[in-house]
């Protein structure tokens, strides 16, 4: 992290901008890069923890996984917000049900994180509009070497790490890195159980033609706690939330019937397993011309345990209105598969000018299979399929000092939806249709298709070796993911007409070297158009989406770093706005925050460098607190923590490591959520201590 003089770090290449390789300073971008020894210097665990150091983001969990907000994203930031895996994105199809595998990448092979907050709508297409986190494996190897690691924490934290990468040749290399964690959490009973193995191969077919294949392979299996009320909180944080004798249904349930005996609820269960396929070929035409392929294909399949307060009358003929609380079964698969090719051109004309035309398809599949939905339903399948095809053409044209970029996509994008159902649900008297309703079985076909647009225009200013001052405007969207376009009326399914939502930024900054300080500086403000919104009034039960009118986000992003000889200072900015401007079905609403969107994150420490092999970092981080509904009712809190690590490499190749997460033992939650009017709570770890090493050979 030690900052480099004079340029060096703008002249650092950054792929995610315009798929091939560009330097930060010619990057009209604000772009945040954490490189590998970043990572390996503040002792990151997983790709978790490394993302949630930076100020332009902010994770946030909810009951199937985690997300992430950039530049006010809010609660569907799993379909505007976008992670890639060298340029193959991992977000679920299923939005809402699905998972964002974030630690289904080992940190061992990770080159680089480059993160882009804002629209990313030309290169990439639908579902940038927030931005976009491109992670970069390796993908070369100098020569043979292997590594192996083992860290050990509170809370029976236990990661084992290896891997090795084998150069055959000039022409050949191979790269293999395997991970386990066998781990508690601050939680009683709660446990996550992770397995990681990719392998990569390296093909140099000629000096211009590279191949690059790649498998990975992730599992993950987990017991997840429930929420806490404030009383269950104070009383005992740690405590699971599990209602085992059943007290809190019988005191709590705002259907006050009498407990079913012989029930209680257990730890939701989820068993997820990921596969991908990809590979990306680049060839060197000539000096003007350069091609590159990307293909891939990735299947994530969970198979989930739950289980849910519901009632349901168990009446007879003497007692036919014999309602009762009790726990239904939530037994389902959750699967999604992403099949991605895209080839572009880049044709080089002038001195840092280019043009490139591209081309993606993809084909995205979801299917939700329930052999068990809350005891109400015999069958609940759903499938569906969005196919995109999408072109576009960027282009960079340099003169002097001077850079002007365009760019524009065209995109059409077709859904298909098949849904069977047979609800059967026991809530009547006995003496009523035997105490069922059955509704039998029904099917229903969503059928819809779409085309949108996306354009993208920047002015960089090259004033200096080391400065740049750049604006830019673009244009980018994101459509309804197919399981958006059913709301749900009691026992009742019911098609909506959800428009696609558009974002348009404009956005001004400098990028330079003031004072002995690395300064990078941007505003922005960026406008949405029918944003769309989900709105869950009785989980399983009813639910529907919408289009806001208009939301509005504006802010400012600020990152400085400074070396005074052993030590770097660095202070990082995040300050935005976020806004319903119009909402024509809810007036009320107007004015208010748009609901898990922080305004402030910082981060700010030093590193010091003791002698040229001990160090120590100290980290203050700051994520703000945010609202939980859109009528900024309730409040989630904010986030601190004071960090430490300590590192000392020998020469050997070993690396031994310790440090301190949430030094002030502060209390932090993980999750917060809203029920039956009343904030529920997931606390995060208090202080925590860990050690480990790492070996070189």
């Amino acid at each position: 992290m030690e900052l480099e003089e004079n340029g060096v770090f703008l002249e650092k290449s950054v792929i995610s901008s315009v798929g091939y390789e560009d330097s930060i300073q010619n990057t009209p971008k604000n772009i945040q890069i954490i490189t590998k020894e970043e990572i390996s210097e503040k002792n990151f665990k997983n790709v978790t923890e490394t993302l949630n150091s930076s100020p332009l983001i902010t994770i946030t969990r909810n009951s199937v996984g985690e997300s992430i907000q950039m530049r006010g994203s809010g609660i569907n930031s799993k379909a505007t917000v976008q992670v890639l895996v060298d340029g193959t994105s991992i977000n679920p199809v299923d939005i809402n049900h699905g998972t964002l595998p974030l630690n289904s990448i080992a940190l061992s092979s990770i080159e680089r994180i480059e993160i882009l907050p804002g629209g990313n709508g030309v290169l990439y297409g639908d579902g940038f509009t927030g931005g976009l986190v491109n992670i970069i494996t390796k993908d070369s190897i100098e020569k043979t070497n292997g590594n192996i690691g083992y860290r050990y924490g509170s809370k029976g934290e236990n990661i084992f790490d290896t891997g090795t990468s084998l150069k055959v040749n000039d022409y050949v290399s191979f790269i293999l890195n395997y991970s386990k964690e066998n781990s508690q959490t601050n939680r009683d009973n709660e446990k996550i159980n992770s397995e990681h193995v990719d392998f990569t191969t390296l093909l140099n077919l000629t000096k211009d033609d590279k191949l690059k294949l790649q498998y990975s392979y992730y599992n993950k299996k987990n017991k997840t706690a429930n929420l806490l009320t404030k009383d269950q909180l104070k009383n005992n944080s740690s405590q699971s939330g599990v209602d085992f004798d059943g007290s809190y249904l019988k005191n709590n349930s705002s259907n006050k019937y009498p407990l079913l005996e012989g029930t209680g609820d257990i730890l939701d269960k989820s068993n997820l397993r990921r596969d991908e396929f990809s590979f990306n070929y680049t060839k060197k035409i000539n000096n003007e011309f350069e091609f590159n392929l990307n293909g891939s294909y990735q299947k994530n399949t969970n198979d989930v345990t739950t289980k849910e307060a519901t009632y349901a009358n168990f009446g007879s003929l003497t007692n036919p209105f014999n309602y009762k609380n009790y726990y239904a079964d939530n037994i389902g698969t959750f699967t999604d598969e992403k099949f991605k090719i895209n080839p572009s051109l880049k044709y080089n004309y002038m001195t840092n000018s280019y043009l490139i035309l591209g081309y993606d398809y993809k084909e995205q599949k979801s299917k939700r299979d329930f052999s068990n939905f809350m005891d109400m339903y015999k069958v609940y399948d759903l499938s569906s399929k969005k196919e995109s095809n999408g072109i576009y053409v960027f282009n960079k044209t340099s003169i002097d000092k001077f850079e002007f970029l365009q760019g524009y996509r065209r995109e059409w994008t077709k859904y298909n939806t098949t849904k069977n159902s047979h609800y059967y649900h026991r809530v009547k008297p006995i003496f009523l249709n035997n105490g069922y309703v059955d509704t039998g079985l029904k099917t229903d076909y969503i059928k819809k298709s779409m085309h949108n647009d996306s354009y993208e225009f920047a002015i960089n200013y090259l004033y200096s070796d080391t400065g740049n001052i750049y604006t830019r405007f673009e244009e980018s969207f994101r459509t309804p993911a197919p399981t958006e376009f059913q709301d749900k009326d009691g026992t009742d399914y019911i098609l909506n007409d959800l428009k696609p939502e558009t974002n348009q930024t404009l956005e001004i900054g400098i990028k330079d070297y003031l004072l002995g300080s690395f300064v990078s500086l941007n505003g922005f403000i960026g406008k949405t158009k029918n944003e769309i919104y989900y709105n869950e009034v009785y989980h399983g039960k009813e639910w529907y989406y919408g289009n806001f009118g208009k939301t509005e986000r504006k802010g400012i992003e600020l990152s400085l770093e400074q070396t005074f000889g052993k030590f770097v200072f660095f202070e990082n900015l995040a300050y935005i706005d976020a806004k319903i401007k119009e909402d024509s079905k809810n007036s009320n609403l107007e004015g208010n925050q748009v609901p898990y969107t922080p305004k402030i994150n910082a981060n700010l420490g030093t590193l010091i460098n003791f002698t040229d092999n001990f160090n120590s970092i100290l980290s203050f981080n700051y994520k703000d607190k945010y609202y939980l509904d859109k009528a900024n009712k309730y409040e989630a809190q904010s986030f601190i923590t004071l960090d430490l690590s300590l590192n000392y490499v020998f020469n050997n190749g070993l690396k031994i490591y310790g440090g301190i997460n949430n030094i002030l033992n502060r209390d932090n939650y993980d999750q917060e959520g809203v029920s039956n009017n009343e904030i529920l709570y997931d606390p995060a770890n208090g202080r925590t201590f860990y050690s480990g090493f790492t070996y070189t050979f």
